[in-house]
């Protein structure tokens, strides 16, 4: 607020300035033109009732009209125009001083040769010396106002001093009929409008250049211009009026010439005395002000260092240099520190180590050019933990006095660190076998192949035998621990530095470094067969342990991540078709995953061309009402011959981006048109929520091509979800499915995050990208009840989606143990066999009329 009407202050004072400007210019201007008239026209009005500005010199009028002209030439920004005029008045007056000199120099003549040949105008009178003297002055501080320098503006104030204050002179002179102050010598004296017109251009000089020198102090806020501003008028005119009426005084006989001098000495050393008081009031005043405001500074310097002391973060103030000259408690108790001189004095940062210098001053070269700068700093305190700070550096504004130049405050984050690294762990790794999961072997599997060029490498893709069998037989728990040994044993088998992840279920990833032949493939191969030739224990009893392994060389079988494990995996499938427990690299002749490949698209070619791709229904149930929130439009195949078929017969048809593209829009068409069929029969549906792949959100138009149908049919936005994988985040092009979702979740359509928990997503997404509703994925609820870590993953992200105002939708309820269960953590929606499979858009109105007696009934 104080900015501002400093601001608007400060604009009104230009305004001012330039308005004075551009009268004094008029002024001087309307003197010159009024004298011109008065002898060119030889007019009596002109003479008598104006002051006899007939008897104004043709040439002090024409300097006049110029030196107005120099002045709004100056204001507008034309500086050469106003060069120009200003050296003409000085041209003019030299020449008259050159005239008034030497003689015979006709300056009038040779400007004006017409009008004084003729007899019908008055022969003006001659230039003043005073004229000519105060016009050169006049002319020389316009022209030296057109400079940049400080110095040469600071001399045409002193010139434009002496111009008014010999104008001055004049004008009292013809107030009072006191000629000696008009004449120089027997010459003739100036004219009274000559005196008006220069007092303007010393005005407009002294406005122009209102930002230095004495204009400068004028205008100053402080007790200097203050007094400046009281002493001014009394230095200049109560003297001069003084001694004007001691001249009157004398001549009309009041006193004799010894009292007149008497008197003007004591008005004299009145007006000194005035003047000494008034000063002595203005620093009397300005002293107080300055103790009072020390006063408010040390009051607030001690409570800025007592909130500084008091406050948690570590604060410091640093110098031009980043010169530690300030820092607070926090600060030593982070070090371990008893001194305050261990740091104050220093370079900041001196104590830190070499890596984080660097980000150090990093943020401190951004502070210095952007004015902030970030950075996060770690060191062991004196208990030896690591502690990590959230640092930000900020340049000070540069209108203080201070020392101080940059703050630096850093914030810990240490635990908040702590969290983010388990999630992060959590999230890149498999909670049983502690080994990186597919989304971060993907990321290891990237560098690598980045890295191809200077150093191949195996890519191994090994699945366990008769896994399903164990789980069948002996339960999961049986899976779990054979699960934990295979992971144990290829950690053992591979090398230090190789990779070794697991993807899902029973399916593992190696990535071996330097391996490029197929015999280092398979040498690598035995070594981990040799590892898991041994009996693993369950129960006390033993098990056999076997795996089979497909293995691609880089860059010899692909030069991209998916081209390799594609590779992999159909040397994997040639490797169990040999019969468990071998080893298959891969050659261009194995053919068989790509032609179930290639009967997958052409199957599902041959579904979009007949339309046999339907939309089956899910219902999803409110948990605490068992009221029907809505539906899950899941994808079917209706085979003419073998019935409704799951997207898995044609799942090859997802990673073809043309088919996968095309297969979401038939889905989207004809639940589009379903919803308005159900709006037109008036039933309650809720939503419908339908999968879209991060294929589909990476095309630029997606979001707009929905909102245009939903409009086309007059569909409210909110009556449509759309679910996405965990995936969608991943990847390359993540930017454009950000902004597709974050379109459509402006919009009103909600977006729910699929499978959520299964090793991809993490916090940081829940974040980023605009996410409405989370699913826990079904693999939680399979056997929560064995397993605690699956009910403490419930639970935590039951407990997340209330703090961060996220929805909680879990699949896969079968029975109502897992619904109470669900109940008492306050889940909002469930989903599952429990309330009813997928079925046709015929089936929905007789389930949302029947459904909650039904569901009712059955509890």
């Amino acid at each position: 607020m104080e900015r501002r009407q400093s601001l608007t202050a400060r604009l009104r004072d230009i305004g001012c300035a330039q308005a004075a400007i551009y009268a004094c210019a008029a002024t001087a201007i309307t003197m010159g033109l009024l004298g011109m008239s008065g002898w060119v026209f030889a007019s009596d009005f002109l003479r008598v009732r104006l002051i006899e500005y007939a008897t104004l010199n043709p040439a002090t009028a024409i300097a006049l009209i110029l030196g107005g002209a120099a002045i709004a030439f100056t204001a507008r920004g034309r500086r050469s125009w106003a060069l120009s005029a200003a050296l003409l008045v000085v041209a003019i007056a030299v020449a008259k001083i050159a005239d008034l000199a030497l003689g015979g120099i006709p300056v009038d003549r040779m400007i004006f040769a017409d009008l004084l040949d003729s007899d019908i105008v008055p022969r003006p009178s001659r230039m003043a010396p005073n004229t000519a003297v105060a016009l050169m002055f006049g002319g020389l501080a316009l022209s030296l106002l057109q400079a940049r320098g400080r110095r040469t503006r600071q001399a045409a104030q002193l010139l434009a001093m002496w111009v008014m204050l010999g104008a001055s002179f004049v004008i009292v002179g013809h107030t009072f009929s006191l000629f000696y102050f008009n004449r120089f010598g027997t010459y003739l004296p100036m004219a009274k409008p000559t005196a008006i017109g220069l007092q303007a251009i010393g005005f407009a000089v002294m406005a122009l250049s209102r930002d230095i020198g004495l204009m400068l102090v004028l205008r100053d806020r402080g007790p200097s211009g203050a007094m400046f501003r009281i002493t001014l008028p009394l230095i200049i005119f109560i003297p001069l009026t003084v001694a004007v009426l001691r001249i009157l005084g004398e001549r009309h006989g009041f006193y004799g010439r010894e009292a007149g001098m008497a008197l003007q000495v004591m008005g004299n050393v009145m007006v000194t005395s005035t003047l000494l008081l008034a000063c002595a009031i203005v620093l009397y005043r300005s002293d107080i002000a300055r103790r009072q405001q020390e006063i408010e500074l040390r009051n607030s310097e001690q409570f800025s260092r007592l909130v500084a002391s008091a406050n948690p973060d570590c604060i410091s103030l640093l110098d031009e240099d980043y010169t530690v000259l300030f820092a607070n408690e926090a600060i030593l108790r982070a070090y371990g520190l008893d001194d305050a001189s261990q740091i104050i004095g220093k370079p900041y940062g001196h104590l830190l180590d070499d890596a984080t210098r660097a980000d150090r001053d990093a943020a401190l070269a951004a502070a210095r050019s952007d004015g902030s700068g970030r950075f996060t700093l770690c060191f062991s305190n004196a208990s030896g933990d690591h502690r990590w700070y959230d640092s930000i550096v900020s340049r000070l504004p540069d209108d203080h006095n201070w020392p101080f130049r940059y703050m630096v405050i850093s914030r810990d984050i240490s635990e908040k660190r702590q969290i983010e690294d388990k999630v992060r762990w959590k999230a890149s790794h498999d909670d049983l076998t502690k080994l990186p999961n597919r989304a971060q072997f993907q990321t290891h599997l990237d560098r690598h192949v980045r890295q191809a060029g200077q150093e191949g490498f195996a890519l191994f893709a090994l699945d366990i035998d008769n896994f399903k069998t164990v789980n069948d037989t002996l339960g999961h728990d049986a899976g779990d621990r054979l699960l934990e040994t295979v992971a144990e044993r290829i950690g053992r088998a591979v090398r230090q530095g190789d990779v070794v992840a697991r993807l899902a279920g029973d399916e593992f990833a190696v990535i071996a470094r330097n391996v490029r032949t197929e015999p280092g493939a398979v040498a690598l191969a035995e070594r981990i067969f040799d590892s898991l030739r041994e009996p693993w224990l369950y129960q006390g009893r033993p098990h056999e342990c076997r795996v089979s392994i497909g293995a691609s060389l880089a860059p010899r079988h692909g030069d991209g991540a998916e081209e390799l494990f594609k590779h992999a995996d159909i040397a994997l499938y040639e490797a169990k078709a040999r019969g468990k427990g071998q080893i298959a690299v891969f050659r261009p002749s194995m053919k068989s995953a790509v032609e179930k490949r290639s009967r997958q698209l052409s199957l599902a070619r041959h579904a979009l061309s007949r339309g046999f791709i339907v939309p089956y229904y899910q219902p999803k149930v409110e948990l605490s009402t068992g009221r029907v929130a809505g539906f899950e439009a899941l994808l079917r195949c209706r085979h003419p011959t073998q019935g409704v078929q799951m997207p898995g017969t044609i799942a090859a048809a997802f990673e073809d981006l043309e088919l996968a593209h095309e297969i979401t829009e038939r889905m989207l068409a004809q639940v589009l048109l379903d919803m308005r069929r159900w709006l037109d029969r008036g039933l309650p549906f809720g939503h419908v929520a339908i999968n879209v792949t991060a294929a589909d959100l990476r095309q630029d138009n997606f979001a707009e091509r929905l909102l245009t149908s939903l409009a086309g049919l007059s569909l409210p936005h909110d009556c449509l979800q759309v679910e996405v994988t965990e995936t969608v985040f991943l990847g390359r092009g993540a930017e454009y499915v950000e902004k597709a979702l974050r379109q459509l979740h402006d919009a009103g359509i909600r977006v729910a995050l699929d499978d959520f928990g299964t090793g991809y997503a993490s916090l940081s997404h829940l974040k980023q990208f605009p996410v409405d509703i989370v699913k826990i994925d079904r693999s939680f609820l399979s056997d929560f009840q064995r397993d605690p870590q699956n009910q403490a993953i419930i639970n935590t992200v039951i407990n997340l989606g209330h703090s961060l105002d996220i929805e909680i939708v879990a699949e896969g309820i079968e029975t109502r143990e897992q619904e109470r269960h669900l109940l008492a953590r306050n889940c909002t929606y469930g989903q599952g066999y429990l309330y009813g499979k997928a079925m046709p858009a015929l089936r929905v109105p007789r389930l949302l009329t029947t459904f909650q007696d039904d569901y009712r009934s059955a509890a």
